[in-house]
Order: structure tokens, then sequence, then C-alpha cells
């Protein structure tokens, strides 16, 4: 199980609302054989459902508290893996520590996260179609990330200041991004946002193909 296999099951659950009548939730089977060591699991309840993502919500936020380690205990084993493999690029890429990378990386997949129905957390703070589609491309707009409040809210969290902020949180959401890139477009819900100018909301490129319709010689 890989970080690409929870996103994959994210991007698929916009615009869903929570259904508390539901007896099994792909988000919660996943999850919970993820914590469960990939063993099969019974069928998700109704409480379980809510329960195995809010768990793996717990965790990520201890992880970004600094409680890491044998502080968190076994269960944590399976949450490092699935968050390794991008602390290394992220290091780099951003020259920083890779104590401060599992922070950046841990912050932005709880904010991803957020945004499914069952995660029992706040998901105001940015448009999750505008941000996907964003991932999609590797190129993420500063502005909505001071705009949302990531940028103070992780600053406090690394002791980074905010320019070192912004710059780890842009290379971060374009890292993990790599995982859902194509996802957006193959789930028939593409991103309205994300492809309209700041200015008037309108598709530059709708207007010149309009404009350019036919050529003179």
């Amino acid at each position: 199980m890989s970080m690409e296999d929870i996103l994959k099951v994210l991007v698929q659950s916009r615009g869903q609302a929570s259904n508390t009548n539901q007896s099994s939730d792909p988000m919660a089977d996943l999850v919970g054989s993820l914590l469960g060591g990939g063993q099969p699991q019974a069928p998700v309840t109704q409480n379980a459902g809510g329960t195995d993502l809010s768990g793996m919500m717990g965790m990520l936020e201890m992880l970004m508290g600094g409680q890491s380690g044998s502080t968190m205990g076994a269960s944590n084993d399976p949450i490092m893996a699935l968050l390794t493999p991008f602390v290394a690029p992220l290091a780099k890429k951003a020259n920083i520590p890779p104590e401060i990378a599992m922070i950046v990386i841990t912050f932005v997949v709880h904010k991803l996260l957020a945004h499914h129905p069952t995660s029992g957390r706040d998901s105001n703070s940015f448009d999750l179609d505008n941000m996907l589609g964003q991932m999609g491309t590797g190129k993420i707009d500063t502005s909505l990330l001071r705009q949302s409040g990531m940028v103070t809210e992780l600053s406090k969290k690394t002791g980074l200041d905010d320019a070192q902020t912004e710059q780890a949180l842009q290379l971060a959401f374009a890292t993990v991004g790599k995982a859902v890139s194509g996802m957006v477009k193959k789930s028939g819900k593409p991103s309205s946002t994300a492809s309209k100018s700041k200015t008037g909301g309108k598709s530059l490129g709708a207007t010149g193909a309009k404009r350019g319709g036919k050529i003179k010689r």
C-alpha cells in the first residue's frame, strides 16, 4: 500500500457528503488495513469508518507535534512508511533538515486528508479541486498557500520563516502531487478553478480560441 492508494480514494471521494448510514467506506477499509499491518479487515461499521481515518489523522498530528519514534508506539510504523519516501527528496530540494521535511510532508498529507468526509477535521482552508489541479501540474500558486493560512500555521510548527515555509510547502505539494497526477481527469471531475485566470475568472485559452478561429492569408 502506498500514499498513491490513499490519495486515489481521496480524489474519488470529492463532492461526496458524509453518509453515516453506509456499512462500508473505502477510505476506512484502506486505512484500517494499513493500521492493521495489511491484514484483511472485517466489514467497517459506522463508528469504525470515522475512527480509522480519525485515528490516522491523530497520528499525523502527533508527528507534526514532534512526537515521533518510540513515543508514538508501533502503530506509527505504517504511517512512517507512507511518508518517508517523500522526505529525502523534499529535504534536498528545499535545503532543510530531514526532521523538518518530515513535519512539512506530514502537514501536507494531513491537510489533504482533512477533505475526506470521514476525517472529522476542518477542510475549509482551501478548495480541494483547485489544489489537486495545481498538484497535477507541479506548480502551486503561492497566494493559495498564504491565503489559506497554511504558511503561518506551518511556520509556527517548524520554526522556518515565512519565505522558507512557503517554498517548502510549494515543493511538498508538488512532490506529493506526482502521486495524483492524472487522477483528477480520470475521476471525471476536473478542477474548474485551477484553469481560471485571477482577473476575470475566464480561461484565457478559451478567449484566444474564439478570436483565432480563422487564419488570414
